[in-house]
């Protein structure tokens, strides 16, 4: 049965204090629902480390689908596998995390299986995935599930900001809707770019530090290389959920005002801009409109999975959700 975050993890740990903690597992549940968080917080305690620490430990081992393919080719699972086959650095236990795991290509997957079914003594393996349907049936019945209840993504000023230009967007009383939906793709970009530079400050800072504590290593170099690498993947990953958190800001509001012309409650959000624009589209449009902005918002997530050029891909999507307003 789904639970919170929470719940999950207190269940969880008692499962580790009692030794009845299983060595693979899977946790599932839609965006917003807190794998990550989950996954940080077990894999710490593994690690008897903070979760604001996992990332720039030397025992944690983190695999996420690759920024041209959004897949996990058998090269990452191959030195995956190697590393944590090594001693561990400062724990004496080890941690292996697969992110987006339905995103492993079946190749990558049936590497994988050997190790999942009879991991290195202490390590731990996390997995997580928003469609475990995906997964292979070898992959699930080697893995404890934990499900997770969904929650709506908190809205931040970078949500509000969206939204509030999505609004702007799609009520401006314009003859033609490609300059209103060309601000909306700047807006949305500028954000974008701001959050991947603040990611990649964090993890090259923590890069640095990392190098300065192993410099004395005798295979420092070819650490070096590979900790650079992981660290690129991660910095792309990361850039990319960023993504996804602010489209799925405006999939909120598209569905909020659906909800609002249903003749529902507006959402629930603290943000006066939230419940503002939900109220002034479902004012101003049909049923029939907001379902087919909401159709246009998926193609574009679609066509961004299938990494075709960002820019091209928003401009096109912001494009065609501004215009199912005039249809």
């Amino acid at each position: 049965m789904p639970c919170s975050k929470e719940s999950a993890l207190k269940l969880l740990r008692q499962a580790r204090e009692e030794g009845r903690l299983a060595h693979a597992h899977l946790i599932t549940g839609a965006s917003g629902s807190g794998k990550l968080w989950l996954t940080h917080h077990l894999a710490a305690e593994h690690l008897g480390c903070e979760p604001k620490a996992l990332l720039a430990h030397p025992d944690a081992h983190s695999v996420q689908p690759e920024s041209k393919s959004r897949r996990i080719v058998i090269e990452q699972i191959r030195t995956l596998e190697k590393v944590i086959h090594h001693k561990p650095l400062l724990s004496s236990h080890k941690v292996a995390m697969i992110q987006d795991a339905d995103r492993l290509q079946p190749q990558a997957a049936n590497a994988f299986l050997k190790t999942l079914e009879e991991p290195p003594e202490g390590t731990l393996i996390i997995l997580t995935s928003s469609i475990p349907e995906a997964l292979l049936e070898t992959i699930l019945s080697r893995c404890v599930e934990t499900s997770l209840l969904g929650g709506e993504t908190p809205i931040g000023p970078q949500e509000e900001t969206i939204i509030e230009a999505l609004g702007e967007c799609l009520l401006e009383d314009a003859s033609s809707t490609i300059g209103p939906a060309f601000r909306l793709t700047r807006t949305l970009q500028n954000l974008l770019t701001e959050e991947r530079q603040r990611i990649a400050r964090e993890h090259e800072t923590i890069f640095k530090q990392e190098a300065a504590r192993y410099k004395k290593m005798s295979d420092q170099a070819d650490w070096l290389a590979e900790r650079e690498n992981q660290m690129k993947a991660l910095i792309e990953s990361s850039g990319l959920r960023e993504r996804e958190r602010l489209l799925t800001s405006i999939m909120q509001a598209l569905g909020g005002a659906l909800r609002v012309a249903h003749g529902g409650e507006p959402p629930s959000s603290p943000s006066h801009v939230t419940r503002d624009v939900c109220a002034h589209l479902a004012q101003r449009f049909s049923i029939p409109q907001l379902l087919g902005m909401i159709d246009a918002w998926d193609l574009m997530r679609r066509r961004l999975a299938m990494n075709i050029n960002e820019a091209l891909a928003l401009e096109a999507g912001m494009l065609e959700i501004a215009q199912k307003g005039t249809l």
